[in-house]
């Protein structure tokens, strides 16, 4: 799994900084909101459900589930794009932007397809085909982006990342194709309301999460235009590289694990988790600190120091980085110890904290200040969640 992992964050990565320089700032402005749509819909159109696939012991349900969860997402997000499509009749003069969504909408159905898919491949722990599959998708991306250049130097990132995605959610369609069969809508509505807590409280935490992330794009391009934007998505995506690189390799195995152990060795659980949050902790400080000094210093010039304020944001931004490397890759620790609320809470706290930062640097016209505070807040947002997550464990443990 980390070995895969590895190889597409290095692919990845490189591919980025070629593409940077490639498109430049309105192209990666323009993709950035591509992507913070495509993050909402996907989360929108499975309810979250597919998390069900790793927790749920019974087989048959599971297969019934992951069946169940295509026809879900078709159905969700048809519903979505009417919506988008009656609404841009009353925008006439913005349907290039409408244009964008709706493809995000079709961007997020291949999405949640391949989620579904790699949820369910965590279970039956075939890993070495995740990883493959992570590899593959990086190429394809990098692939398909640098073609399609010289025909759409605006819209290229968008096309290249959109085609993709559904080659790869193909090939898991027939990688899965054995577990294909009719739908039980009885044996559904038992696994939904098993599993009830997802959809009442982990989907409209997430929801909100992706709201507060995914709203910063569009205030960002209106405020400060879409060159700022471009760099402000470039500098995170930089960071996101080894962030990625971490959770990948850790969420859906300790996904898994944490699941069993809370069962059956409750105790040894808090001193796996602990171990986790201590490497990913020193692991991600190693990658920023490297970025943040001899990193920057090689990007600027590769960049030929084009995207004005890069330096500054990914300092700024790599506190908040940090903090999530923390808390994320065990953050499916919450839905195994059946505390959804958390999330709820926790998400409702990052949304005001984004809309409160963004609207104080706002006011002082400064997007710097903006992300100071959305990166304070932010961190002490998510460690005191990790802090709670190890507290809650240690009481499991105790008992």
């Amino acid at each position: 799994m980390f070995k895969g992992a590895l190889i597409a964050q290095i692919i990845g990565f490189l591919g980025t900084l070629v593409l940077a320089k490639l498109y430049g700032e309105s192209a990666y402005g323009i993709f950035g909101v591509f992507i913070s749509f495509s993050g909402f819909f996907s989360i929108l159109n499975t309810f979250q459900l597919e998390q069900c696939l790793v927790i749920t012991n019974h087989k048959g349900e599971r297969k019934n589930l992951f069946n169940s969860l295509f026809l879900i997402t078709l159905i969700s997000s048809l519903i979505v794009a009417f919506f988008v499509f009656v609404i841009s009749f009353f925008f006439q003069n913005q349907t290039d932007k409408f244009f964008i969504i709706l493809l995000s909408i079709l961007f997020s159905i291949a999405s949640s397809f391949n989620k579904i898919h790699e949820y369910y491949l965590t279970f039956k722990e075939n890993f070495k085909k995740i990883s493959e599959i992570k590899v593959l998708t990086i190429a394809f991306n990098l692939a398909l982006q640098l073609i399609l250049f010289q025909q759409f130097k605006l819209k290229g990132l968008v096309y290249g990342n959109l085609i993709s995605i559904i080659l790869i959610s193909i090939y898991y369609f027939t990688i899965n194709k054995p577990s294909f069969s009719s739908i039980n809508s009885s044996l559904l509505k038992k696994t939904l309301i098993n599993n009830k807590t997802i959809v009442v409280h982990v989907l409209p935490a997430t929801l909100i999460s992706s709201v507060a992330i995914n709203i910063l794009p569009i205030l960002i391009t209106l405020y400060f235009g879409l060159e700022v934007y471009g760099v402000y998505f470039l500098s995170w995506k930089i960071l996101s590289t080894p962030f990625f690189l971490i959770n990948s390799s850790v969420a859906q195995v300790y996904y898994k694990k944490a699941n069993n152990l809370l069962t059956k060795n409750s105790s040894e659980l808090f001193e796996t988790t602990k171990k986790i949050v201590y490497s990913n902790i020193g692991l991600m400080l190693f990658f920023l600190i490297l970025i943040n000094t001899i990193g920057i210093y090689f990007l600027e010039l590769f960049l030929n120091k084009s995207w004005e304020n890069l330096k500054t944001y990914t300092l700024i931004l790599s506190f908040l980085i940090l903090a999530k490397s923390a808390f994320i890759p065990i953050s499916d620790i919450i839905i195994v110890l059946k505390k959804n609320h958390m999330h709820l809470i926790f998400n409702c706290y990052l949304f005001i904290i984004n809309f409160f930062g963004f609207y104080i640097g706002h006011l002082y016209n400064s997007i710097n200040i903006s992300l100071i505070l959305i990166t304070f807040f932010g961190c002490i947002g998510y460690l005191s969640l990790l802090f709670y997550s190890l507290k809650e464990i240690k009481k499991v443990a105790c008992k």
